[in-house]
């Protein structure tokens, strides 16, 4: 634990403010265990953060130096403010009684550009952002587009409007009590037009940079991120991985030959693979799975 402490202190520059107080309370640092501090100094400074210290005795908390606050160089109170101080005998008294106000100053002041590690604000952070999701149509290419682009970064989306078929479950036909007309149908199930999307995701390799094969990791992107957002909403959905980097397969017919000469018509096409295919509301019983090639 000292080991990871000193580091810590060695970094103390390094470090995000959010991330910082994340590991603090990976290693046993509650929010009652941390002190917020502004850096005593009339000199601008680099980084958010001046300085931290541990302490184990008598009590087992942690106290850090912002370069904002009322004794930083950035300091809302007046210049003089800091002349009378410097006249005060027991300036480290005084010093201490305005880190009172310093706590809850920076410690507003944080809770405020992260929300997210505000339990007064938001209780739960996660339910939150599924509520500011909802207020979004999810239905619109943008905000598909959008969704997508966040989710895989490393490959270019497009999204398509088009016409697509839907599969209806129907009622048995029996001979004396069903009707025949344009709303009959015979048989188990029938197809119906209907307006959907169409998502392509352009890929210029077969795997990530991790080794892992794409429509495994669209897969379970999918699965695990996008299609819990859009479980509410029943429309017909396809996505589409295309990769660039691969060629079409040689075919022996009559318009092609081998030699040493190149196959006529053997230029660069693309390869395409299905990913998805189905209304995403119906969960496990879509088409979800690597379906085969286009």
């Amino acid at each position: 634990m000292n080991d990871i402490k000193e580091k810590i202190k060695q970094n103390i520059h390094k470090f995000d403010i959010i991330c910082l107080l994340k590991l603090l309370n990976a290693i046993g640092y509650n929010e009652q265990d941390i002190i917020f501090r502004s850096y005593d100094s009339i000199c601008s400074q680099p980084s958010l953060v001046a300085d931290i210290k541990f302490y184990d005795s008598p009590s087992h908390w942690v106290e850090i130096f912002f370069n904002i606050g009322l004794l930083s160089a950035q300091s809302p109170l007046p210049s003089y403010f800091r002349k009378k101080m410097e006249e005060i005998d027991n300036y480290n008294e005084f010093s201490n009684f305005i880190g009172f106000f310093d706590h809850f100053l920076i410690k507003n002041y944080i809770y405020n550009i992260y929300p997210e590690i505000n339990p007064k604000y938001f209780p739960s952070w996660q339910l939150t952002k599924i509520r500011y999701l909802k207020l979004l149509n999810l239905y619109s290419p943008y905000t598909l587009h959008w969704i997508f682009q966040n989710i895989f970064p490393e490959l270019t989306v497009e999204i398509k409007k088009t016409r697509l078929t839907q599969k209806l479950r129907t009622n048995a036909f029996m001979v004396g009590t069903s009707s025949l007309g344009w709303e009959s149908v015979i048989g188990k199930e029938t197809s119906l037009p209907i307006y959907g999307r169409v998502i392509v995701l352009y890929s210029e390799e077969e795997f990530t940079p991790t080794g892992k094969a794409w429509p495994k990791e669209i897969m379970y992107r999918f699965r695990k991120m996008i299609a819990p957002m859009l479980k509410e909403y029943s429309f017909p959905l396809e996505i589409y991985l295309t990769i660039k980097s691969q060629r079409r397969w040689a075919k022996l017919n009559k318009e092609t030959y081998i030699g040493y000469d190149r196959i006529k018509n053997g230029g660069l096409h693309h390869r395409q693979i299905k990913i998805f295919k189905g209304v995403v509301s119906e969960g496990e019983d879509a088409a979800l799975g690597y379906l085969g090639d286009q």
